[in-house]
């Protein structure tokens, strides 16, 4: 049977329900996120609390107060959750706003249209906001919020800071652009674009589930269902059982979901957890369902011959969500576990939405929901409160402990708090030391940790009972909010400072290289006729020590050149390949800076650019041939639009321990700041500085396909200090 919901999709789209296997398009579903009768019920604790029709109109909802002046074309939003003010202030194209009206109000969404539908506007009860013009459209916002950490992914953007957090996104449809300035970000909308702006947090932190909600984490290859005996001896440590057996719990884990050893087996393993007073909830993946894709025939169904075979292939496309929903809503109807675990999503924002809140419908506000999101839509480490807010536990982290020392990773990708106000979960299913430093971290960020079953049996049972357990009481909290307060302090003196219009001239320049004296021509070895591009570490880096200090470094299929033409570093290499110098930085550089230009066969990841590194952490800046500055560090990358190939730019990178600022500029006088991270305890130790072509991953790799001949420059490299 079709779902009622495809019935809805299918009528607005003019498909035939029983024609609708998978959703149509992604444009489709957005559309149906914006003029639904769907969600038009407070769910999971938010709800919309006040429609005032206005002038001004005035929708309240749990977490924000959107206040609209048609008259004026503007829009304040207000946050109320965290911390009151005003969050955001967006200033529309002049008549944008003409006959704004609520047209449908309920207790969880208000729709609203302005220019005889022409625009439609929709707020949800968790503070996200949609929009879509049939016209080409304009608008602007400026935050309210000086960030402590931004993220952005093309023409999505992610402000954070302690109290809350200002998202937007250009859910649906192509051709439009977005730049952002000093505390503004500007859009120009194609004709039927779909815009998201989100404020958090959506709704309040559940302090009490976050004390007493204590999950045993049983992962298995072996045996998909744990003994009675196990459960009773989990029970001592946690009140939840996640059951991430996988292939072992289900026959058809990447198809369909029927217990592999039998309903009544199933049923028993909820039996004993309710006898023992836990919850049972089980693993589902969107991501790894197959069903009803072009990828079906690879579903992977047990770990037999698993070394040859692998896992199946994950599908991030998401087209397939009404066939997923129906399974779920099976797998909860029919054999009654406490709720669902997803081993990640999908990598779109509007189907990862969708069913997100289709989930909570089908567990309900009682049950128990997890997203395994280390990697999250949109993606580059943006993604959007209002999916997290719908799941009980976020898990992030997994095969990423480089980022463990990273109080920006922890505080504001791992942790939820004052964010999406889910639980924000450590994903330590590793061999990363838990220690009283470690696990002192973990909690001034608020953030949890699962028991893993195989904890018991080593030195981790004992961290849990002294360093952990005993922390998750009432005292918790005052303790995070002191947390909060110091790391907001120590953002706004960082703010301070790089707002001193004359900042720039207390410091000294300890190096400056023009390349007017750089050898003519550096040259890497011919490859030999069988080489194959590297693509995997380590490489095997051809050195050359030259005058000055620099080493030249290329990959083994780079075919590269590096020479000094007419005061200019001049990079010639294949496009996905690597030719760059590296040098020792001085201890007390506190900024790097160059000029760089990338041609047409430049490349994209390995474009020209400009690295520090330390250790086995680096932050990178480079030009890109397709119109983007790129910013690369271990936590993943960042990429900015509307800096064109073939033109010069300027790239700068602030060392301010333990804050990494990144900057572009189109002249060398004003500068746009487009990234920072906090990289507190990772900056210490002897740095290197990199310029040229290198990998978005900061070592010496190569793409599978080497493409073409490409040309790159760089100039007017400094290292400057403290004057």
């Amino acid at each position: 049977m079709v779902p009622a919901i495809i019935a809805l999709l299918a009528a607005t789209q003019g498909y035939a329900a029983d024609e609708i296997k998978v959703s149509p398009s992604i444009e489709a579903d957005a559309e149906y996120l914006l003029t639904t009768e769907d969600f038009m019920d407070a769910q999971f604790g938010m709800a919309v609390e006040e429609v005032l029709p206005g002038p001004p109109i005035v929708v309240r909802t749990t977490g924000a107060m959107f206040t609209f002046f048609p008259s004026e074309d503007r829009l304040t939003v207000h946050q109320r959750l965290g911390e009151q003010r005003e969050a955001l202030e967006a200033v529309f194209t002049t008549g944008m706003l003409s006959g704004l009206r609520v047209t449908r109000q309920g207790t969880g969404g208000v729709l609203l249209s302005a220019r005889d539908g022409e625009l439609r506007l929709r707020i949800n009860s968790d503070s996200l906001l949609m929009l879509c013009d049939s016209r080409p459209a304009q608008l602007s916002y400026r935050l309210g919020l000086k960030p402590a950490g931004l993220r952005q992914r093309a023409t999505d953007f992610l402000f954070l800071d302690e109290y809350g957090a200002v998202g937007s996104y250009i859910a649906a449809g192509e051709g439009g652009t977005a730049t952002m300035g000093a505390g503004q970000v500007d859009y120009s909308l194609a004709a039927g674009q779909v815009l998201w702006l989100s404020v958090g947090p959506p709704r309040p932190y559940d302090w009490e589930a976050s004390y007493n909600d204590r999950v045993v984490w049983h992962w298995s290859m072996e045996t998909g269902y744990p003994t009675d005996e196990q459960i009773a001896r989990w029970s001592r440590y946690g009140n939840m059982l996640l059951q991430q057996a996988e292939v072992m719990l289900w026959k058809d884990w990447s198809l369909r979901f029927i217990p592999r050893d039998g309903v009544e087996e199933f049923r028993r393993v909820n039996d004993t957890c309710e006898r023992h007073g836990m919850r049972n909830y089980v693993y589902t993946s969107p991501y790894y369902f197959l069903t009803g894709t072009d990828l079906e025939d690879k579903a992977m169904n047990s770990f037999d011959n698993f070394a040859v075979t692998g896992f199946s292939p994950g599908d991030g496309r998401g087209l397939n969500w009404p066939i997923f929903l129906d399974q779920i809503r099976h797998v909860m109807e029919q054999y009654k576990p406490d709720g669902l675990y997803f081993d990640g999503i999908y990598d779109n924002i509007v189907r990862t939405y969708l069913i997100s809140r289709k989930a909570r419908e089908v567990v309900g506000d009682e049950g128990i929901l997890e997203y395994h999101a280390t990697g999250s839509p949109p993606g580059g480490g943006v993604y959007l409160p209002q999916i997290d807010t719908y799941f009980n536990f976020i898990l992030r982290g997994e095969g990423v402990q480089s980022m463990y020392g990273s109080d920006d990773y922890l505080r504001y990708f791992v942790s939820t708090y004052n964010i999406s106000n889910s639980i924000g979960v450590l994903c330590n299913n590793n061999d990363f030391t838990l220690d009283q430093a470690f696990m002192d971290r973990l909690l001034d960020n608020n953030i949890r940790l699962h028991l893993i079953p195989g904890w018991l049996e080593d030195y981790r049972k004992q961290v849990v009972e002294t360093l952990y357990f005993p922390a998750l009481n009432e005292a918790l909290r005052p303790r995070v909010e002191a947390a909060c307060a110091a790391r907001q302090q120590e953002s706004r003196e960082l703010w301070s400072t790089l707002e001193t219009p004359d900042v720039m001239r207390d410091l000294d320049t300890v190096y400056s290289e023009d390349f007017a004296s750089f050898p003519p021509v550096t040259k890497a070895p011919e490859p030999a006729v069988d080489s194959l591009p590297v693509t995997q570490p380590p490489a095997r880096t051809h050195r050359v020590p030259l005058e000055g200090g620099w080493t030249a470094c290329f990959s083994p299929n780079s075919r590269g050149t590096l020479s000094g033409e007419g005061g200019v570093l001049k990079i010639e290499a294949l496009t996905n390949t690597c030719a760059y110098l590296e040098r020792d930085l001085p201890d007390d550089a506190i900024a790097v800076q160059c000029k760089l230009r990338c041609m047409p066969g430049g490349g994209a990841s390995w474009g020209p650019g400009l690295m520090v590194r330390c250790g086995d952490q680096y932050w990178r800046m480079n030009a890109r041939s397709d119109d983007r500055i790129g910013v690369d560090r271990a936590m993943g990358q960042a990429l900015v639009d509307g800096y064109h190939n073939g033109i010069w730019y300027w790239v700068r990178i602030w060392l301010l321990d333990p804050w990494v600022v990144y900057e572009v500029s189109g002249d060398s006088t004003q500068w746009t700041r487009v990234q920072f991270d906090n990289a507190r305890g990772q900056m210490s130790g002897p740095k290197q500085l990199v310029v040229g072509k290198l990998s978005n991953g900061g070592t010496c790799l190569e793409y599978s396909d080497l493409w073409g001949d490409g040309v790159s420059y760089i100039d007017e490299l400094r290292v400057l200090r403290r004057r």
